[in-house]
């Protein structure tokens, strides 16, 4: 009996797992489903079914009826570039020995398996490091993290949202503002091409599109916030970052940029968040600030600890500083250049392989 290998995305795969598609069309062992072979799918015997599926992140009632329709199946893995509090729900409630979540984190699990994906973080990254108008653009030079800048650090608050707005009016209050460069919030209609030319809250080669949250860059159309924002960490020595979610600890380009650009940041975030990235493999910087703020259960006060941190860097000397921080960061950069960028093909693989099917 031929094995049944249904895949169904809602985003783009990489050229790899094409290929390797590709190449399972002809095997004999292996028979291929798409969308629109669900129903066929389905009519298969469960026993020598395995389903590859990606969350629809925009209609959650279909998530849940795709997944309790491949209960059965001899294995369904599970893929999502994004994560949040419905993720996590959906998670629990399919904690199942043959269900695999390839996500960026997970909530504890009992019976599923849980393989790390870290595909929107590196999404940010992957340019900067592979495509030549990215390298030629000379990013890593103007963001060298051994010099000393002329402001100790920064902000890019984006849409409000209670950490955000906490954090503008912390700094505003308790910071001179010759110490720190911080952004104004972000509304429906901002438009960074309405910034002055010369600002440092944009790059001068972005163009917005007026009728979505992408702008082009270098000849790639992305998101507003997946741009590194050199002109700002010229002028700026650290980064304080407001991540997308509070609850959950799902590491995004906020946090993956000033780890390209070796910076210290502080984060407000979750509680854990920070101890989530060292589960990751990266370090943090217990040993410059004190980072117990990332186990205070109390949002309010562990953001406002946080920025205390940021804080208590006003002033630090800096080639005092610079020694205690470039073990950290050059780790960092390393580390997210070594971070698979192939998980979920890979995982396919093991599993036909698992599965005695042979490629």
């Amino acid at each position: 009996m031929p094995l049944h290998l249904l895949q169904i995305f809602h985003s783009r795969v990489s050229q790899d797992h094409l290929d390797h598609t590709a190449s399972l069309h002809d095997h004999p062992g292996v028979e291929l489903y798409g969308r629109e072979d669900l129903q066929r799918f389905l009519e298969q015997e469960a026993q020598d079914s395995i389903a590859v599926v990606e969350l629809d992140h925009h209609d959650w009632p279909a998530n849940r009826k795709l997944l309790a329709q491949l209960r059965p199946c001899r294995r369904v893995m599970v893929r999502s570039m994004e994560y949040g509090r419905p993720y996590e729900d959906i998670m629990r409630d399919h904690d199942l020995p043959n269900f695999e979540w390839i996500t960026c984190s997970a909530p504890p699990l009992r019976h599923a398996l849980h393989t790390v994906n870290q595909e929107w973080f590196l999404s940010t990254a992957h340019p900067y490091f592979n495509e030549p108008a990215f390298l030629a653009h000379g990013w890593q030079e103007r963001t060298r993290p051994d010099r000393e800048r002329d402001h100790t650090f920064e902000v890019m608050l984006g849409i409000p949202k209670p950490h955000r707005d906490l954090c503008r009016g912390w700094v505003t209050d308790n910071v001179s503002t010759r110490h720190y460069l911080m952004s104004d919030p972000m509304t429906p209609t901002t438009n960074f091409d309405q910034l002055p030319v010369d600002s440092v809250f944009r790059e001068p080669e972005m163009k917005s599109d007026p009728n979505s949250y992408t702008v082009d860059y270098l000849g790639r159309r992305t998101w507003q916030s997946m741009v590194l924002p050199i002109r700002l960490y010229e002028k700026t020595q650290h980064s304080v970052v407001c991540e997308t979610w509070t609850d959950v600890c799902f590491p995004t380009e906020k946090t993956c940029k000033p780890i390209m650009a070796q910076r210290l940041f502080v984060v407000l975030s979750c509680q854990g968040y920070l101890a989530h990235l060292r589960q990751l493999g990266f370090r943090t910087f217990g040993g410059i600030i004190d980072e117990s703020y990332d186990s205070e259960p109390n949002d309010t006060v562990r953001w406002t600890q946080a920025l205390e941190q940021m804080k208590s860097l006003v002033g630090r000397p800096w080639p005092e500083l610079w020694p205690q921080l470039q073990p950290i960061v050059e780790h960092n950069l390393q580390h997210l250049r070594a971070l698979p960028t192939q998980v979920l093909l890979e995982r396919i693989r093991q599993v036909l392989n698992l599965d005695h099917v042979t490629l």
